[in-house]
């Protein structure tokens, strides 16, 4: 066995002896750490290196036992941090979600078209609105724009009477208009603009 696998072996029985220390109840650990300890000890016993080699190796050993432990704790971090995004990307769907199901509801108690078949209270009402423009203030108007898109396209799925049909086309042309001007993509702004330059 040559210098290396026994820097290599000597690091693997630190990070042994630190699980084992670490997760004294497991046995599993114990067993294994005790085995390489044996290993470890025949490799030392039939290379038959002087002290001052010996304690150079198990230095080095200690020394990549130390880079070992590092990178496992960047490694921890790094998948801590990629948790916490994703639980973050899915507490914005919920959000988005909660938004789709609010604006439907204002859309279908406008069309006069209820989805539980009951009358909404005032007080849910404000509620409902209030909490689609902390929405709205909290993401871009792009964002709104393309949730409401998608709401209105599960809308015209439904089954509606003429006036209702008409009444929701009103609703699709008004949102057409507010991103025209929420985006500035008007046309006839458009040409305002040039004419002042």
């Amino acid at each position: 066995m040559n210098e290396k696998e026994l820097v290599n072996k000597y690091a693997e029985l630190l990070t042994a002896k630190q699980k084992a220390t670490l997760h004294s109840d497991n046995k599993g650990y114990e067993w294994k750490y005790n085995q390489l300890s044996t290993l470890y000890q025949d490799a030392v016993l039939k290379a038959k290196l002087p002290k001052e080699e010996l304690a150079e190796i198990e230095k080095q050993g200690e020394s990549l036992h130390e880079q070992y432990e590092r990178e496992q704790e960047e490694g921890n971090q790094f998948k801590e941090k990629y948790k916490e995004n994703v639980l973050s990307n899915l507490g914005d769907t919920k959000g988005e979600r909660k938004y789709k199901d609010a604006y439907k509801q204002k859309v279908l108690t406008f069309l006069d078209k209820e989805q539980d078949e009951k009358e909404e209270t005032k007080v849910n009402t404000e509620k409902r609105d209030q909490e689609m423009a902390e929405f709205e203030s909290k993401y871009g108007y792009e964002k709104v724009y393309a949730l409401k898109r998608k709401v209105l396209n599960e809308i015209r799925e439904m089954d509606f009477n003429l006036s209702q049909r008409e009444r929701l086309k009103s609703v699709e042309q008004d949102l057409e208009r507010e991103r025209q001007i929420k985006l500035g993509k008007s046309k006839k702004k458009d040409k305002e603009v040039e004419m002042e330059m």
